[in-house]
C-alpha cells in the first residue's frame, strides 16, 4: 500500500521511471508520446488546459490503441474558443475535473518520450498544472518536431521547392508530406496530425544516421548562436 492507494495514478507515474529509456536506445525501442493540449491561453501560470490528445508511436507506427484523449472542466470562455471550438458549457457537461484528468494523463504518459510541434508550451502548462495540483514535476523527455525539423534542413535533408521553401509549419508540414489536417485545432486531431509527420521526420532522421534517443533529442540552435 502506498501513499495514494495500491493503484494510484501518479506512484505509477513516478515508478515508470525507475527503469527508463538511456541515450543509447536505439529510436525503434523508445515508447514516444505524441501530445497535443488546447488551453484557455497562452501564459501557463494562469491558464488552463481545455482538452489533452496524445498517440503513442513505437517502432515505426503509430499505436492507435495506445492514445488517450480528455475534456476538462474550465472556469470561463476566452478568446481561444475560436481556436479550439470548445466552450465553458460544453466542457462543464462533458469534460473531467482538472485533477482527475490530469491523474488519468500522468498513469497513460509514464515514461514516454513527449514529441510535439512547439511541444515546449505544452510540456510548461502541463507541469504546471501538475506542480499546482500535486506538487509534481514532470520528469519526461521532450522532442520538438519543429527542431527535429530545422536540424534535418540543416543537414540538406529539405532540397529547396519555391512553394514549400521555409514554411515549417504543422500546416506546412503537413503539405511538404501530404498528411491531410484532420480534425485541426483540436487536440486529439493535431496529436494524430503530428504523430504522423513525426514518422515522416524518423525516416528522414536515419537517412542522416540519427539512431539513438539521444541523437534524436540534441536540440537544434540557430547559427548566430552556435559556437
Amino acid at each position: 500500500m502506498n501513499l495514494f492507494g495500491d493503484s494510484d495514478d501518479i506512484q505509477l507515474y513516478h515508478e515508470s521511471f525507475e527503469q527508463t529509456w538511456s541515450d543509447s536506445d536505439p529510436m525503434d525501442h523508445v515508447r514516444f508520446v505524441v501530445l497535443d493540449t488546447e488551453t484557455t491561453g497562452l501564459n501557463a501560470r494562469k491558464d488552463g488546459i481545455v482538452s489533452i490528445g496524445a498517440v503513442a508511436v513505437r517502432r515505426g507506427q503509430i499505436m492507435l490503441e495506445d492514445q488517450y484523449e480528455a475534456m476538462i472542466k474550465f472556469a470561463y470562455n476566452t478568446s481561444a474558443v475560436v481556436v479550439h471550438g470548445v466552450t465553458r458549457e460544453v466542457a462543464q457537461e462533458d469534460g473531467l475535473e482538472e485533477p482527475v484528468a490530469l491523474r488519468e494523463f500522468l498513469a497513460y504518459l509514464r515514461d514516454g518520450v513527449i514529441v510535439g510541434h512547439h511541444i515546449g508550451f505544452d510540456v510548461e502548462i502541463l507541469g504546471e498544472r501538475c506542480w499546482q495540483r500535486f506538487g509534481l514535476k514532470l520528469q519526461n523527455r521532450w522532442i520538438d518536431t519543429m527542431e527535429l525539423t530545422l536540424r534535418l534542413e540543416d543537414l540538406g535533408a529539405f532540397p529547396e521547392e519555391e512553394h514549400l521553401k521555409k514554411d515549417f509549419s504543422l500546416d506546412g508540414l503537413c503539405r511538404r508530406f501530404g498528411v491531410k489536417p484532420h480534425d485541426r485545432h483540436t487536440a486529439p486531431g493535431d496529436a494524430f496530425i503530428t504523430a504522423q509527420i513525426f514518422l515522416k521526420l524518423l525516416r528522414l532522421a536515419r537517412r542522416y544516421n540519427i539512431q539513438t534517443l539521444a541523437e534524436l533529442s540534441e536540440r537544434w540552435q540557430p547559427p548566430e548562436e552556435r559556437t
